[in-house]
């Protein structure tokens, strides 16, 4: 389901029109061919369409058919046909057609305004690739001798693990090969712990210290037998307690736990009690011996130890992740960078060997950023900013003033399990919806970007109780009366509370990010070289008079609110450099996205710590070079060569012609895009073939449509609305144009939800400017 715009056709001015694009055409292609001449690159002109030129095809293309239109059918009949099916609102007697001419004057407008991007451009990507080679020098100086790994592999060897004690052994020495392939200069140490349960006696733990020699880890897990283990939970406690023991001492350090079943203790298995898989109550005093597993995960963090987790039977350790991860994310190391959990469910011991070489990987690369973002922060010129401050650090480590009153700390609420219907017993609650709104204009000015602010009187139903939390924000079960919607709301609780809640300021910039981000994430889609398109929800913020009402803190008054995507959230990057790689799933299209927002910015701004369900994105950051937006976690130009440092460019950039700015990379990349030319064709039928999840731009609603309907709509410059929307904006209403006195219909809900006044005069005497629908 697409939504497009009303447009007219049949411009008497359309050849002029038509000759004045081919030639910006021609100018802009010269233009290219001359940047990459000067960066050293002969580059594809296959490859050089962006978004904007991309749509100056399809102008072209439309023209063409309007002529063969006009040529095949008398002017009269057809200019009746367009009023008639809305195209214009004249009611069938319109004589003008300069909306056509006024539609491609702004498409050349664009045009010239990418031209001068381009010159900009060529010099914003040279200076990124001089800097790049600065921070690689650095590096390969600073780090490349005491680049280290020291890798400890924690595993059950009960009777229940033979088959993974023989993939370790036989996987070991691959899993250091793989890692050395990455990080060439690494120094990779490795240890390891079998551990059983209380009734093994001595050999309830086995181990083997960190080394550098990875055949006596071989010979070591070949000497393990799997047996032991009394009942179903084992000593987990005393395996981590044997691995926290050894000499860490490199930069980059990672504990690996593989387990099929939970540590000891009721509260992290009472699911599986009646099955009887419990605990034995032989082993009670041992148990109460046994260390403090959570006060273990919290040494480990703040130890600076990744972490991971790979559960062979997902559902019996499920319960003790969950309390494990949470223990774990609430520290942070003494640098203020927090450190890895990751959990991977793997059944199978195929993919054991890739796991784990990419979680070792992951920490070397992890410290190495670490580095880069504390060298780059010094070394920005004139900045007085500390790039590698947190939020959490902001929040909690701001100076005191003693006039001021002690701040208020807002507990976290409850966390119940989500039931959407509860809201019912909820009391309506007046409220104000705010929304930001790119203006109905393809040239977008990067640099002072022109949002329009739109808001809404409402009434809501909210859950006092959240169903999730994170390090700062908790999430509720919201409805909005007047629009008949289920959303999310977002509140901070802890001191984040009496500081952001209460902000507009800090609301706005979280909503301003995320319609940022949308919005390049369109022109990111609309390439038909990109084989999965991508959209970020649509959100906006809430402002009520007494939040009392809703049983919270009077100081949250306002909080953001989205729509419920049900799924697992895959986190695919961050905002100092992290690039997700599981083993698994690579998330090369959020890589290349980061990438693309760069360059289609002109170097303005990049949207990282991409995070979602599929390519539903969600509370993105974006890095800009007015450190001043997009909140505390903009590190400005240090956060986007960190991206670069670490970022690697795949088929992905490839396809979209996006320019590495790594010299060791432009050979190859220029040549594996001009091999890909060929299978351009293809690639683009089957993504137009795709389906596309999306958000709906007025609503929020998240709607599939087939890929080829999002491309088609965007083109013509429509949007693409959920059925609920659709069916709003058809309900309109008829005004008389204050100059030429006829009538004409437009849609109260499309103007009112993009914040756009209501229109005094009809398209045709407003020579096309003003975009109106009316369904």
């Amino acid at each position: 389901m697409f939504f497009s715009r009303r447009r007219s056709k049949g411009s008497p001015g359309a050849d002029a029109a038509e000759a004045e694009v081919t030639t910006l055409r021609d100018k802009l292609q010269a233009l290219k061919v001359s940047t990459a001449q000067s960066t050293g690159r002969i580059v594809s002109p296959a490859k050089l369409k962006s978004a904007s030129s991309v749509r100056a095809d399809a102008a072209e293309a439309e023209l063409a058919r309007m002529r063969e239109q006009m040529e095949a059918t008398p002017k009269k009949k057809f200019l009746k046909f367009s009023c008639k099916i809305g195209w214009c609102s004249h009611d069938g007697n319109c004589g003008s057609n300069d909306g056509d001419l006024e539609r491609l004057n702004r498409r050349l407008a664009v045009m010239e305004h990418e031209m001068e991007q381009m010159q900009r451009f060529g010099e914003i990507r040279n200076e990124m690739e001089r800097k790049i080679a600065i921070v690689e020098q650095e590096i390969r100086q600073k780090y490349g001798s005491s680049n280290a790994l020291d890798l400890v592999i924690v595993m059950d060897c009960t009777g229940s693990m033979s088959g993974w004690i023989d993939q370790a052994k036989s996987s070991i020495i691959s899993i250091i090969n793989n890692v050395r392939l990455v990080h060439p200069k690494a120094g990779v140490r490795i240890g390891f712990v079998a551990y059983r349960d209380f009734c093994d006696g001595n050999k309830r733990l086995q181990v083997q210290t960190l080394t550098s020699n990875v055949r006596v880890v071989r010979d070591f897990i070949a000497s393990l037998e799997a047996f032991g283990g009394g009942d179903h939970p084992e000593d987990i406690p005393g395996g981590l307690a044997a691995a926290l023991e050894m000499p860490f001492q490199a930069e980059a350090k990672r504990i690996v736990l593989v387990a099929d079943a939970p540590c000891h203790g009721r509260k992290f298995h009472e699911n599986i009690c009646d099955v009887g898989l419990s605990d034995d109550m032989l082993y009670r005093s041992a148990i109460e011996r046994s260390p403090d597993i959570c006060a273990q995960m919290r040494e480990i963090a703040g130890r600076g130890i990744d972490f991971t987790f790979i559960g062979v039977i997902p559902a019996y350790t499920a319960k003790m992740v969950k309390i494990l991860q949470s223990e774990f994310k609430d520290i942070k190391n003494y640098d203020g960078f927090g450190r890895e959990f990751r959990n991977v469910p793997l059944e199978k011991t195929a993919h054991f060997g890739s796991v784990i070489s990419s979680s070792a990987s992951a920490s070397i690369s992890a410290g190495l950023k670490r580095s880069v973002i504390a060298s780059q922060s010094n070394a920005m010129e004139g900045s007085e900013r500390n790039y590698t401050t947190h939020l959490y650090q902001v929040l909690e480590e701001e100076e005191e003033d003693e006039d001021k009153p002690s701040e208020v700390v807002v507990d976290v609420p409850p966390i119940m399990k989500l039931n959407w219907s509860d809201l019912t017993d909820s009391p309506e609650i007046a409220a104000v919806r705010h929304s930001l709104h790119f203006s109905p204009d393809d040239n977008v000015d990067w640099k002072a970007l022109n949002l329009k602010h739109t808001q809404q009187k409402t009434k809501i139903r909210l859950s006092r109780s959240c169903f999730a939390k994170g390090a700062m924000r908790s999430a509720h079960a919201l409805y909005d009366c007047n629009m008949k919607k289920y959303l999310v709301a977002k509140f901070y609780f802890g001191k984040a509370a009496q500081k952001l809640s209460a902000s507009k300021r800090s609301l706005q910039n979280d909503v301003e990010t995320q319609i940022v981000a949308k919005r390049l994430a369109t022109e990111f889609s609309l390439s038909e070289r990109v084989e999965n398109g991508v959209d970020f929800i649509s959100t906006c913020w809430y402002e009520m008079n007494n939040p009392v009402e809703a049983g919270l803190h009077p100081c949250m008054t306002m909080f953001t609110a989205e729509p419920f995507i049900d799924g697992e959230y895959k986190k695919y990057n961050n905002n100092k450099g992290w690039v997700s790689d599981d083993g698994l799933n690579l998330g090369e299209t959020a890589q290349a996205f980061s990438h693309f927002t760069w360059q289609k910015t002109c170097g303005e701004l990049m949207v990282v710590d991409i995070q979602g369900v599929g390519c539903i994105f969600t509370d993105p950051q974006i890095h800009s070079k007015d450190g001043e937006r997009f909140g505390c976690g903009n590190l400005s130009d240090a956060g986007m060569e960190a991206f670069f440092v670490t970022h690697k460019c795949n088929s992905v950039c490839k396809a979209l012609g996006l320019d590495s700015v790594k010299q060791s990379e432009a050979d190859a990349h220029n040549e594996a895009g001009m091999e890909q030319d060929g299978g351009h064709k293809d690639s683009t039928k089957k993504s137009a073939n795709k389906s596309m999840t999306c958000s709906c731009p007025l609503c929020g609603e998240i709607t599939t449509v087939l890929r080829q309907y999002f491309v088609e709509a965007y083109r013509v410059g429509g949007e693409v609305y959920c059925k609920s929307c659709i069916s709003k904006t058809k309900r309109s209403l008829r005004l008389k144009c204050s100059l030429c006195r006829k009538r004409f219909d437009y849609s109260p809900y499309w103007f009112s939800m993009k914040g756009i006044a209501i229109p005094t005069s009809c398209k045709n005497c407003e020579g096309g400017a003003t975009k109106r629908s009316t369904g």
